[in-house]
């Protein structure tokens, strides 16, 4: 009798959701950035049927390419009804969102949730996996996930690279969230972008589709991704609470920080050191850039046992293997050849011997990317290292965000 109920149930389950597949699949679409090959593309991607009108939702980064370069790439959808010329109306850089409009769809839009389901709530995926064909996959929606400074959902299932920008629905078939990106290394977390975040694209007026107008909206988001960025580490920076590295210590960062410590005993060489590193989660990310808005934190402390002069020449050694900043064609037309300097640097006791380098963002002026190491030459036996990567930011960011991190940190035993 139990195993008549249960062989019911899976039958009543897998019925639900081929129906789901069957009222969905119209409403769902392969997309496409190509350079006019018919059969070639350069990226492919997924989206979704939000509109009467045939405006769709994708992903901002499975479009980024046309974005950057509109008068090089073109955009189709495509699922089994016909392939379209796709157009992009607008973009949200710091939530992924991307909507474009196609002529001559006749399907039956999705319809928008009007709240996130519930921590437990059963969910289905849609999306074209590799490229292999449209594909349903069921899992479970976890709520928010607890740090970053944009809004993720948190989902428990496989998605796979191509499903990116395609809906997740919940039991009445309403769109909660569209996906975006999976855990590295992991075979089952993935995340998606609230439904939440779709409205306001929908109200704003259709962008411009030149490569002028275009880059100035890249760069209004972008100043927008640094803002809210810096925002988010004010409102959650505690006036109180220090954290111990080995024998440094420091103001503990921002909640909205993801941090991970351990301590790492050379006994050959006479040298221990702790290490407290701490990063943002979910930063957006620039087309042909990278990540933008971006925050790396890094401590560490140095105890020598034996002999002052291994240990700084270990040091030494140390500092570059921390410098992200790399030497860069400046014909690129992306990022500047990287600029350094050193110098000292005074913080109460403590003086600093400080390397920055940066590289400055050829299209979009004003912003770079920004590496920072510094240690101590207080002490001959121990030393504190910091550095700090700093991904699309203005100058006055980095430098206010680093004179305030190097003044928090010292000696365990500095009053």
């Amino acid at each position: 009798m139990l195993l008549t109920l249960l062989l019911a149930a899976t039958t009543a389950v897998a019925a639900g959701t081929a129906g789901v597949f069957d009222q969905v699949k119209a409403s769902v679409f392969t997309v496409e950035v190509h350079s006019g090959n018919e059969e070639a593309k350069n990226v492919l991607g997924s989206g979704y049927l939000v509109t009467d009108g045939g405006l769709i939702i994708t992903n901002y980064h499975v479009v980024g390419s046309y974005i950057d370069d509109p008068g090089r790439f073109a955009i189709r959808v495509r699922n089994h009804t016909g392939e379209y010329a796709a157009r992009l109306v607008r973009f949200d850089l710091a939530n992924d969102l991307a909507l474009l409009g196609a002529d001559g769809i006749k399907a039956q839009p999705l319809r928008l949730a009007q709240k996130p389901p519930a921590p437990g709530e059963s969910i289905v995926a849609f999306g074209n996996p590799e490229g292999l064909g449209l594909s349903l996959i069921e899992g479970i929606s976890n709520g928010f996930a607890a740090k970053g400074v944009v809004d993720r959902m948190l989902l428990s299932m496989p998605l796979n690279s191509g499903m990116s920008g395609g809906p997740v629905l919940n039991g009445q078939r309403e769109v909660v969230g569209t996906n975006v990106s999976v855990m590295w290394l992991s075979n089952s977390l993935s995340f998606a972008v609230p439904a939440a975040k779709v409205n306001p694209l929908l109200r704003l007026p259709p962008l411009e589709a030149t490569k002028g107008a275009l880059l100035e909206e890249t760069y209004r988001q972008l100043e927008a991704v640094e803002q809210t960025t810096l925002a988010k580490l004010a409102a959650g920076s505690p006036r109180t609470g220090t954290v111990a590295v080995g024998s440094a210590q420091s103001r503990r960062p921002p909640e909205v920080f993801d941090c991970w410590d351990n301590v790492d005993v050379f006994k050959d060489e006479g040298i221990t050191k702790s290490r407290y590193g701490c990063n943002l989660q979910f930063t957006p990310s620039i087309e042909t850039i990278g990540e933008v808005g971006s925050v790396e934190l890094l401590i560490e402390h140095f105890a020598s046992r034996d002999s002052a002069y291994g240990f700084y020449k270990s040091l030494e050694d140390h500092s570059p293997t921390h410098h992200e900043v790399m030497a860069r064609d400046p014909s690129n037309g992306t990022l500047s050849a990287p600029a350094c300097e050193a110098g000292r640097v005074r913080t109460g006791e403590v003086v600093w011997k400080v390397n920055t380098c940066l590289n400055a963002y050829v299209k979009h002026a004003g912003f770079y990317n920004f590496d920072l190491t510094a240690t101590t030459l207080t002490r001959a036996r121990e030393a504190i290292y910091v550095a700090v990567h700093m991904k699309g930011f203005r100058f006055d960011s980095f430098r206010n965000l680093t004179r305030d991190l190097l003044g928090q940190v010292r000696f365990r035993d500095q009053p």
